[in-house]
């Protein structure tokens, strides 16, 4: 039977009562057929993810489908695993441990969806987190393409543009997928409301040991975006002197931010300037080739954006000649 929108649900070893928050907020959605919707929860290794007891499944009143990938390889070949047996004509991808932001989200996205035929509707999410004296905080993100929270994406678009999760990335597979889906989407929409809580667990990948992730997992990062590239250079070249331009200078701010020039990371800070180093080479041209105005736009962009009250210290070329950059 064929839906409108897909939910798929990546699972590795979250409980009963670790989803059960999820499955209950896409439940109690209001101006929608439920009969419209259908999640898929992808078990991420047989012999490592049990699949969730049919009885608890019942308790809610949209259909619940469950696949098991063979071996465990990560959010990203789970979720394609899901994608691949999705009904919908729609897609969005929800971790198993985090919620829909209100009762009103996946009305008011299908209602765009069906009104506009978007290839990519991007909404805003909150990132919960928790400050020094325990309390809770949400960090609100707009228009980004680094995590699929928010995001929904027609599924015959996925399809004709190969755009899945490959399965070589265990982390950053995110960047890979919305950098190929921002590209070769014709119409990509944004839908001014925020539907989506990456809740706070301190024991998730990106958040356990006081989220030296973040600083760890950059180079994969990086890698990801590059192998993004290769393919946007591959299919639709006209796409990527702009996304150079942006991810040269995301990363130029990025590395001068005060949180990276922290002695205590200085190791990562090296491996992620190597990361970028290695991978930015084949596409140094575009920068050296680009206008200096849309050099200075996107700059002004980017510095805005992440790095407003603070002062570089040292200029984007000084540093790209630091790393052997310079054309």
């Amino acid at each position: 039977m064929k839906k409108f929108v897909s939910i798929v649900i990546p699972r590795y070893k979250e409980t009963e009562k670790d989803i059960f928050p999820l499955l209950s907020s896409i439940n109690g959605q209001v101006g929608v057929d439920l009969s419209d919707i259908e999640a898929i929860i992808a078990n991420d290794g047989k012999n490592e993810t049990n699949p969730l007891d049919g009885t608890f499944l019942s308790l809610f009143d949209f259909d619940i489908r469950q696949v098991t990938c063979e071996v465990n390889r990560g959010c990203g070949p789970a979720r394609q695993a899901g994608i691949d047996i999705a009904r919908g004509e729609y897609v969005i991808c929800c971790d198993a441990d985090d919620t829909l932001h209100s009762v009103g989200v996946l009305g008011a996205m299908m209602q765009e969806a069906e009104k506009n035929a978007p290839d990519m509707l991007i909404t805003s999410w909150l990132e919960e987190v928790i400050d020094a004296k325990g309390a809770y905080q949400y960090i609100t993100h707009e228009n980004d393409n680094t995590w699929m929270h928010g995001k929904l994406y027609r599924r015959q678009f996925l399809i004709q543009n190969n755009i899945r999760f490959p399965d070589c990335l265990r982390v950053q597979e995110d960047s890979y997928f919305n950098n190929l889906a921002s590209a070769f989407a014709e119409r990509r929409q944004h839908l001014p409301v925020t539907s989506y809580v990456w809740k706070y667990s301190p024991d998730s990948t990106t958040r356990k040991n006081n989220g030296i992730y973040a600083y760890q997992s950059i180079p994969e990062f990086i890698r990801s975006c590059s192998m993004a590239y290769a393919e946007i250079e591959r299919r639709a070249p006209q796409q990527l002197e702009y996304k150079i331009l942006q991810f040269i200078l995301y990363n130029y701010f990025s590395f001068h931010h005060p949180e990276w020039q922290n002695p205590k990371r200085s190791a990562y800070l090296k491996a992620a300037e190597d990361a970028f180093v290695t991978n930015v080479t084949p596409y140094l041209h575009y920068w050296n080739d680009a206008p200096k105005q849309t050099i200075a736009d996107i700059y002004s962009q980017e510095r805005n954006r992440s790095f407003t009250g603070y002062m570089e210290e040292e200029t984007v070329s000084e540093w790209l000649k630091r790393l052997g950059l310079k054309g």
